[in-house]
């Protein structure tokens, strides 16, 4: 049997599989299953923990679409409260990821919960786009898109039209609506690979906060509300950092995933 921890950051979630004994064979079918809210855990994604030869230990993370992606900042904050957990690091850890090197700090400890932050590789400044928007890849690709009434925004059916346009986005995008206000972004983001909104999305939060302080005169560090919590983002020695919370929700057993 294999122990699954379920976590999640400002309410994206994710199931995490600890494979430093490296016995873990997942499968595009089962990470589908597990990550469906009906019929298995439920989850935006799935991250499996391994040893690193270059850093505390890696983070290899799979879209609830089965599809590995090259980053995930809230998967990433939950990484680092897990390895902390289970003795993998210390409170100053780094970690690999698809994208590269990162490093990341527990700042707080309670029961089941940390505050967390990590750092974000940056590919490219921001760059506005023909209609107005914003792009940005903080790991992963961003559409940025600045709104007056955000709670009007149909995000599953705008965002999933915006995702697939080629024509915008060749190897599609996630898909951010932004308000702005004096003190503080909202956000509600439209992720690729999960084909709906999540309640927070730490790479396009990261990516946000980069389009503000470049374009709309924000400064850091930079206050976010997501519809599952709030977020902060800091630059640092030019190096963003994301911050916000980590929970285990519970572990399961599964009998899945043996090699």
């Amino acid at each position: 049997m294999t122990t699954a921890f379920k976590f999640h950051g400002a309410g994206n979630d994710f199931i995490l599989l600890d494979d430093f004994s490296n016995t873990h064979a997942v499968l595009t079918s089962q990470i589908i299953e597990l990550c469906d809210r009906h019929t298995g855990i439920g989850a935006d994604g799935l991250i499996v923990i391994k040893p690193s030869l270059q850093a505390d230990f890696k983070m290899v993370y799979y879209n609830a679409d089965g599809h590995e992606a090259e980053m995930c900042g809230n998967g990433a904050r939950c990484s680092v409260a897990f390895a902390f957990m289970q003795k993998y690091c210390t409170a100053d850890a780094t970690f690999e990821a698809f994208d590269g090197l990162h490093h990341g700090q527990i700042l707080q400890e309670k029961a089941n919960e940390w505050l967390v932050k990590v750092t974000l590789n940056i590919s490219g400044q921001p760059q506005k786009l023909e209609d107005g928007s914003y792009f940005a890849n903080t790991g992963v690709p961003h559409n940025i898109r600045i709104v007056d009434d955000l709670q009007q925004i149909n995000v599953r059916a705008e965002g999933s039209e915006l995702r697939n346009n080629l024509q915008l986005f060749p190897q599609g995008a996630n898909i951010n609506f932004v308000a702005l206000s004096k003190d503080f972004l909202s956000i509600r983001t439209y992720e690729r690979g999960v084909e709906d909104e999540t309640l927070a999305c730490g790479t396009g939060i990261t990516a946000t906060a980069l389009v503000a302080c470049t374009s709309f005169g924000y400064s850091f560090p930079v206050t976010i509300h997501a519809s599952g919590g709030i977020l902060r983002v800091d630059k640092l020695d030019g190096v963003l950092w994301l911050e916000g919370p980590a929970k285990l929700v519970f572990t399961t057993q599964l009998d899945l995933f043996k090699v």
